[in-house]
């Protein structure tokens, strides 16, 4: 990711894009609590080995697994939109207009990974390439000088003063104090992920900081998914951490609800074919 928006892709569209006001808040809340003026957004990725890209498709709704958006669902003009789609919980004014740039598109529509399922039968989860447009660096204070350059993103709605981290890891066993979500991939509270960045444990440039979370509430994610709102796939660490440009700073870099879309194959896929059309 770019911006080290888990990734990142994309960051605030404008106004036609559809993006709430709640963003926009947010920005300034956290803006709050910096000194100084926000320095200029530099990518915390380091580059990583020899890629291992892949996504599966799955049926099931677990800790690990990523949910796209369902291109047909959430665009406006669409025959098959649900009038059930949940546009305020991911900080979007309303359907997407449809005639926006694929690329642009691809880069709003949510994408999130699930971490946990409560006993209340509720999910815990990020959401993923919303950028807050602030890096760890530029808030008051040394709780984050170990990640500076790191971009502070958005994770959602509920829980906006928690600060969770998404990171890669090498090894078969998460490090101490992080959960596992699937091989190499882990999160947990910044507190205890701080402690493996300033120890060398994992890397801070392949790591994402999210302000907020996402929250399902009971039946919530069982009933969108039934209204066929998501496509679900497990994605390779590579694929999460990947790193993705902005357009405005260079091209080429593909959005990651297209190449994990693209890399499911099957129906998965046939979403983008219907949002890209002739630009494949």
């Amino acid at each position: 990711s770019d911006d080290g928006g888990g990734g990142g892709g994309g960051g605030a569209p404008d106004e036609r894009g559809g993006e709430s006001d709640a963003l926009a808040a947010f920005r300034k809340q956290l803006q709050r609590q910096m000194s100084g003026e926000g320095g200029a957004s530099a990518s915390p990725l380091g580059r990583a080995g020899p890629a291992d890209l892949w996504a599966s498709p799955r049926d099931s709704i677990e800790p690990g697994v990523v949910l796209l958006a369902d291109y047909t669902r959430w665009v406006e003009n669409k025959a098959r939109r649900s009038a059930d789609v949940p546009f305020d919980q991911f900080a979007l004014r309303g359907p997407l207009p449809a005639d926006l740039p694929p690329d642009m598109v691809a880069r709003v529509l949510p994408v999130v990974i699930l971490l946990a399922k409560g006993a209340d039968g509720s999910h815990d989860a990020l959401l993923l390439e919303r950028r807050t447009g602030i890096l760890l660096g530029d808030i008051k204070g040394n709780e984050y000088a170990c990640a500076p350059i790191n971009a502070l993103l958005f994770g959602g709605t509920a829980a906006r003063e928690s600060v969770q981290v998404l990171a890669q890891y090498e090894g078969r066993a998460a490090p101490a104090g992080l959960t596992s979500l699937s091989p190499g991939i882990g999160f947990g509270p910044w507190s205890v992920a701080k402690q493996h960045i300033e120890q060398g444990t994992i890397s801070g440039s392949r790591s994402f900081v999210f302000a907020g979370k996402t929250v399902f509430g009971k039946g919530e994610l069982e009933r969108q998914m039934a209204a066929d709102l998501w496509k679900a796939a497990y994605l390779s660490r590579d694929v999460l951490f990947k790193e993705r440009s902005e357009p405005s700073m260079r091209k080429g870099s593909i959005p990651l609800w297209r190449e994990a879309l693209e890399l499911c194959d099957g129906e998965h896929a046939q979403v983008v074919k219907e949002l890209y059309g002739d630009e494949l």
